[in-house]
């Protein structure tokens, strides 16, 4: 048993050690964050997905929507001499550079991105897990330009799931060599089938990674759009009458604070001839306005004979 004289000793003893314990708590960091209760908060609130099918107008309201920024930046008089936050579009379609090109040429700060990579002979066109590192490259250095940067459009998201499908096909089960292999499914010749439903859980990953990091962009104030096509739905082995189901990994709506739904019908005389066609985007999930929840807003008039009149989808605005 230890006398008193050896207690006050090791008391003493122990004294650094418990100082040193302090010093190195694993844990500090995430007392410090305590303290700020908005240190998770996004600094922007647009991560919002425009779908629809062919030719319905979702490019052209993202475009319109930035344009309208540039100008007003230029207009506003203390920014003389500044140049406006970049715009950058992720080209999976090539309808970004279609329209920069048709209507936005003079834009200097709108840079559309060619995110494929082709092979060097063979007889597939896409390298796709090169096209994949690719696309997560280009979003390393958007993540480090996040300051200058307004947002971030990915034009055809379903092309991008196709990458990671072809990629886990290719890259990460080894079942198929390119991509026209990959896209056989009937395991024909060396060809063979994804073997579990498990494996596609690699798929999900690689889409996910995008998604990942367009969540941080978000949070550094970076708005993101994802544009993306619709695909057909079956029901009793036909294709449904509707306006399909957007194409992209299923989980993917979950993720988004707003979907827009852009479609375009004809408008008819009094005799069923077609006299023009109207444009409409409708707001089917606004997480972060509910007073746009269900909404929809008419983007584009057109009438034979007539100068067309576009209007945009001014509303985007009220998400900042």
């Amino acid at each position: 048993m230890a006398g008193f004289g050896q207690a006050k000793a090791l008391e003493g003893a122990s004294a650094p050690m418990q100082q040193q314990a302090s010093t190195n708590d694993p844990l500090k960091d995430i007392r410090a964050e305590m303290s700020d209760i908005n240190s998770n908060k996004p600094k922007t609130h647009i991560f919002m997905a425009v779908v629809g099918k062919e030719n319905t107008g979702k490019s052209a309201i993202i475009f319109d929507y930035y344009q309208k920024y540039c100008n007003e930046f230029v207009a506003e008089p203390n920014n003389d001499g500044m140049e406006p936050k970049k715009f950058w579009v992720i080209d999976f379609d090539s309808g970004g550079s279609a329209t920069k090109s048709a209507y936005y040429s003079e834009n200097k700060n709108i840079k559309c991105w060619e995110p494929w990579v082709y092979m060097e002979g063979g007889r597939s066109a896409y390298n796709y897990p090169d096209t994949h590192d690719r696309v997560i490259n280009i979003m390393k250095v958007a993540l480090e330009e996040s300051d200058n940067l307004w947002g971030v459009l990915v034009s055809g998201v379903d092309q991008w799931d196709s990458v990671a499908t072809n990629c886990m096909r290719i890259a990460d089960l080894g079942l198929s060599k390119d991509g026209i292999e990959a896209a056989d499914n009937r395991g024909a010749g060396e060809n063979t089938r994804v073997q579990s439903q498990w494996d596609w859980a690699v798929r999900v990953a690689r889409f996910h990674q995008l998604t990942a990091m367009c969540r941080a962009l978000v949070k550094r104030g970076t708005r993101v759009f994802w544009e993306t096509h619709m695909k057909d739905i079956y029901r009793d082995g036909k294709v449904s009458k509707t306006d399909g189901a957007p194409a992209w990994e299923k989980s993917s709506a979950g993720y988004m604070y707003q979907i827009v739904h852009c479609r375009r019908e004809e408008t008819l005389d009094d005799n069923g001839e077609m006299t023009g066609e109207k444009y409409t985007a409708t707001f089917t999930k606004s997480k972060t306005d509910s007073t746009l929840q269900g909404q929809s807003m008419t983007t584009l008039v057109t009438q034979h004979g007539k100068p067309p009149k576009f209007m945009g989808l001014p509303e985007l605005e009220r998400l900042e």
